[in-house]
Parts: C-alpha cells; structure tokens; sequence
C-alpha cells in the first residue's frame, strides 16, 4: 500500500497520451508522446513541440489540429510542459535536460523543435545557453518575439505595470520579454559559438484577432511599430541568422495551428532541406515607430475622469480602455458635448492583460480638442490609436513644424544573478533622453509623456513607451 501511494504521487518524466485528447497534467518538466505513425519515414526526424507563454503542452491539440496533422503527415511527435511564467533562462535550462531525454527516447535520432511565441526564445536559449544543440537538427518558430514585444514593455510602464500585475500578469516571462532586455539577449546570443551549429526557420503573422478581440486591440497598439500579428510584430519574429519561411496572413493563435502552417514549414522538417528562402542578418535595424497614441493609466477608487486632446486634422481614433472589471457606464465625450459609448466590449483572454475587459471605442472625423473619458471607480488602462499626418511629422521631428516638451517616467529593473529582472527603483527626467542618463546597469522602461504644438500652433500630445538595457559597460541596448 505504502508503495502504491508513492508511484500515485509521482509526477511523470514522460507520458504516452495516445490520441492527447484529455489534456495535459501542465506540470513544468512533463513531457508527452504523440501515436507513433503506421510507418515511421527514416528521412522524417521527431518533431518536439514547444508552447509559448501562459500556456502549456495541450495548446498543440486543444482546439488545435496540430498534433493531429503531423501524425497523419507521418511523424513522431512529443511535448513538453514548460513553466508558464518563467523567463527564457529558468526554461531553456530545464528544456536543455527534456530534449536530451527525448532524443534519447528516439534512438538518439536528431530532433525538428517547433516553438510558438516565446517557446522560440527558450529553445534557442536551451540550444544556445545550455548545450542542447546536439540533439537537434532544425528550429521552427512561428511568431516568436525574438526581438521581444512592445506589449510586454507595456505592461511594464507606470501607466499599467499595477493593472498587469492585479491580474497576476507581471511576472519573469512578460519582464524577459521587454524589448531592451531581448536586445541585450541578442546581443550575447548571436555571436555565441553554439549560436550557428542548428538552423532555424521563422514564421510570422500580420493578421489580427477579430474587432474588439485581444489579438486586435494588441494588433492597433502594435500597429504604431509595424506589422503585426496581435503580439508580435513581424520584424521581431525575425531570428538574426535565420531563415524566412513566409510572414502570412496569420494571427498569433492560427500561426500555430496545424491546418494554417503545418504545409507551410514541413519541407523544413525533412532531412533533405530546400533552397533557403530570405536570410535575415543583425544588421537590418527594426523600423523607428510612428508616434501616434496616448497611453493613460492609474486606479481610481470613486471615479475614473481621464482627459487627453486630439489634435486638428486628425482622421480617426481607437481607444481601447482596459479595466480590471466590465463598466457597462464607461462614457467618451468629445470637445462638441457628443457622447460616445464603447461599441464593444470583450474579456482579454491574451498574455499580457489576461483577464482585464477590453472596452473599445471608435470615432471618426473627431473634433479637435479635449476628450473626457469616465466611469465608475476601477484600475484601468487606455490606449488611444491615432490616425493623423501629425504622426509623420512627428516621426520626421522636424523641430521648424511642430514644437513639444518631452517628460520620461522610467522604472527600472535589474538582473538577479543575472537571470531573473527585479523592480529597483523608479525616476523622472525633463527633456529627451540622452545617451549617458542612464549609467548604471539593467533594464529601464521608458514612459514619456510628449505635449507640444503643430505648424499652425494648434495642441498634440503622445505617449512612447519603450524600454533599453544598460549593460556593465554603459551600452546601451534597445
């Protein structure tokens, strides 16, 4: 009895699933077995899958028809539960010890690594950092952050690292993933000596979820950095020294699901490779965004009464208000006394606001001027989109046209024995931030309130948000 009660309680290294319909067990470290195939192809290597952030093993057969299309395509497969909220650094080493047991598992048969979203990140850092390149032949990522996401920098700015962290959303994944941090992460990784010994593959999506989805209001915050798939922009699933497959219609769900891309990269699963498609080197730098939203955050306990100007001549906004509970009274006025009401509202059910309600307005031709936005009492965070000629201008900064004060808010983190990123401390600075205004090491994220006036002497305003490492050395990196 006594030993029966033992083996009840012990986790599983492994687990054969047969058809993997019932779930996974989402303990970090287990790792399953897909149905062997009728006849095992000797030319088709194992291929091991690896989810992303906030998720687990079972989001390659849940409501996805990926295991199923590469079992009818004749492959072995296995997955890997990894932690769903640790950085690239605690997963990739216990990722490292999983690849060399299934690979074993295999007849030490070399593996195919296919790894949505931050799974990528962790399986190169896995190969790279801890010496699992041995054990596997190619990487497949499809929509990873390899550059990272301007939305984990977000999360992370002081209009909404409180929101994000109400719903249990900052955490070791989203921090690792801020754009500063992953440019220093690059900047180690691409010149390692194990960085060149596999060949990886990149997908990425510039389609977004459906209106008033996570997937959508993530793809109109990102729309100011590029094209995106709803959180992740194409160039940053770009992977220096890899190789394009194709940037498609995909959003970041569909991106992983078997009967969008399964054909798309399954002749990068075969021992013999085609033709490379388009490389992408170091050297080809990530577009400067346009400056074109104003970001607002902050927990009101009786009310919320927000303002933020609209400048002449702009064509349309969006505004995603994001709150911790549904505010069915949430009320936009703009400067002519005309009331708007959101005309959608939806849970987020994404990565980084997981869990806050997602209110989304739209309003065309807006008047210029003052917009009032309130509401009963909440912790919230809005983010308005702006379409206006402005933004070019802006973006030119071209100081004869268009006149504005510049005010940076930054928190900023720092490496815990060098992996993980804890908060140390915050600052303010009047006037753009300079090369040397930040001498001491770790990753700061960046908040600046931007308020001016265009050619014609007529009010703007903007918010950027972004994030850069400061390493040892006083380099910079973002």
């Amino acid at each position: 009895m006594s030993l029966l009660m033992v083996l009840l309680l012990m986790v599983p290294v492994a687990a054969r699933a047969g058809n993997l319909g019932g779930g996974s067990s989402g303990v970090p470290g287990t790792w399953y077995l897909g149905a062997d195939p009728a006849w095992i192809d000797p030319a088709k290597s194992p291929i091991v899958f690896i989810h992303g952030y906030n998720s687990s093993a079972s989001i390659w057969w849940e409501g996805n028809d990926m295991y199923e299309t590469a079992l009818a395509n004749g492959y072995q497969t296995a997955f890997i539960d990894l932690y769903p909220e640790k950085d690239m650094w605690e997963n990739g080493a216990m990722l490292a010890g999983k690849l060399k047991q299934i690979y074993e598992h295999f007849g030490s048969k070399k593996l195919v690594v296919i790894g949505h979203s931050k799974g990528g990140v962790d399986t190169q850092t896995a190969l790279v950092h801890y010496g699992a390149h041995q054990y596997v032949s190619n990487v497949i990522t499809l929509s990873s952050p390899h550059h990272g996401t301007q939305l984990s920098d977000l999360a992370h700015s002081s209009s909404a690292w409180w929101l994000a962290a109400l719903l249990g959303n900052n955490n070791d994944a989203t921090r690792s993933l801020m754009t500063g941090n992953m440019s220093y992460f690059r900047s180690i990784t691409d010149t390692h000596a194990n960085a060149a010994k596999n060949r990886y593959y990149t997908l990425g999506g510039y389609k977004w979820g459906s209106f008033g989805s996570a997937l959508y209001w993530g793809g109109l915050y990102l729309s100011s950095f590029g094209s995106n798939d709803g959180v992740v922009t194409v160039s940053s699933s770009r992977l220096p020294g890899g190789t394009i497959v194709r940037e498609g219609a995909w959003n970041h769900t569909t991106v992983r699901e078997g009967s969008y891309t399964f054909s798309v990269f399954k002749p990068y699963t075969m021992s013999a490779q085609p033709a490379a498609a388009s490389t992408f080197s170091t050297a080809e730098a990530v577009a400067e965004p346009d400056t074109s939203q104003i970001v607002r955050g902050g927990k009101a306990e009786k009310s919320i009464s927000e303002r933020f100007i609209i400048e002449e001549g702009a064509n349309r906004f969006q505004m995603a208000f994001l709150s911790e509970k549904q505010l069915s009274s949430l009320k936009l006025k703009g400067p002519d006394g005309k009331e708007y009401s959101a005309v959608k509202i939806e849970q987020d059910n994404g990565d980084f606001f997981k869990g806050a309600w997602v209110h989304l307005f739209e309003v065309d031709r807006p008047a210029s001027g003052k917009w009032k936005v309130n509401g009963p009492g909440a912790a919230y965070m809005m983010v308005v989109g702006i379409n206006s000629p402005l933004s070019v201008e802006l973006k030119k900064d071209n100081s004869q046209k268009v006149k504005a004060s510049y005010k940076t808010n930054w928190i900023k983190f720092e490496h815990d024995n060098k992996k993980k990123l804890k908060e140390a401390g915050k600052g303010v600075k009047a006037g753009k931030i300079a090369e040397g205004d930040f001498d001491q090491p770790g990753v700061y994220n960046l908040t600046t309130e931007v308020i001016g006036v265009d050619g014609k002497g007529k009010p703007f305003e903007r918010t950027i948000v972004e994030s850069i490492y400061v390493d040892e050395n006083g380099k910079i990196h973002r």
